[in-house]
């Protein structure tokens, strides 16, 4: 990756992808009742919360022009390393974008939950936060081609140091634990538990603070390995 200060602060921008991300649904989940409590539960609480719920939907949205930007620098760097027709690098940002979608969806239905919710069924907001909830999960796969070949490019081609490309491999193994949400609402697996959100979510930022930060600081992928024709 070129080392100009534009380069540099693209690099830097996956880390405030996820500070954003974090300040963003930290405003929009603070204090939200548990996904196996009622409608009318679910319906109070996005009418008590419903401008800071809204003011959360933005910070974490405005958070996706960052990661964007992120994923096209890291983007350059593994196919810098990698050579060639940048496989990997396609792969890598393909899923991360893929995912950027998918969050971008997810914070349509909570905003619209959020809307008008002493208008609608207290059952119809819930469901629309549910919705919100499960589209993460098939997400995943995305997620998992972005870290797998992000991974996958540092440890075969050097794009990474191998310990943060480890922090790819990582993420994309704990991934797919956010499949249990669509089977139950309680416990480690649910949306807002142990395994279901936070070790995924968890592994997504560490992984992504430790390429960005390592970009940023100017690593320089090693000149692809010449390729035999035989």
């Amino acid at each position: 990756m070129d080392n100009d200060r534009n380069a540099r602060l693209g690099a830097a921008s996956g880390v405030v992808a996820v500070i954003l991300t974090f300040v963003g649904f930290g405003m929009v989940t603070s204090g939200a009742p548990g996904y196996d409590e009622s409608g009318e539960a679910w319906s109070g609480w996005f009418a008590d919360n419903a401008n800071r719920i809204q003011i959360g939907v933005i910070v974490a949205a405005l958070s996706l022009f960052f990661f964007i930007w992120f994923l096209g620098s890291l983007r350059s760097a593994i196919a810098a390393a990698e050579g060639g027709t940048g496989r990997l690098a396609s792969i890598a940002y393909g899923g991360g974008l893929l995912a950027a979608g998918t969050l971008l969806i997810t914070l349509a239905a909570v905003a619209t939950a959020a809307f008008r919710p002493d208008e609608i069924s207290p059952d119809l907001t819930r469901a629309l936060n549910d919705f919100a909830a499960m589209i993460g999960a098939p997400a995943v796969a995305a997620l998992m081609a972005f870290f797998g070949a992000t991974a996958i490019a540092g440890y075969r081609h050097g794009a990474l140091p191998a310990p943060v490309a480890g922090f790819s491999a990582l993420a994309a193994i704990a991934q797919p634990l956010t499949f249990g949400v669509m089977f139950t609402d309680s416990g480690a697996f649910a949306a807002d538990g142990v395994l279901g959100i936070i070790l995924p979510v968890l592994t997504f930022a560490i992984a992504i603070v430790t390429a960005s930060v390592t970009l940023y600081r100017g690593y320089t992928p090693p000149a692809p390995r010449s390729r035999s024709t035989a």
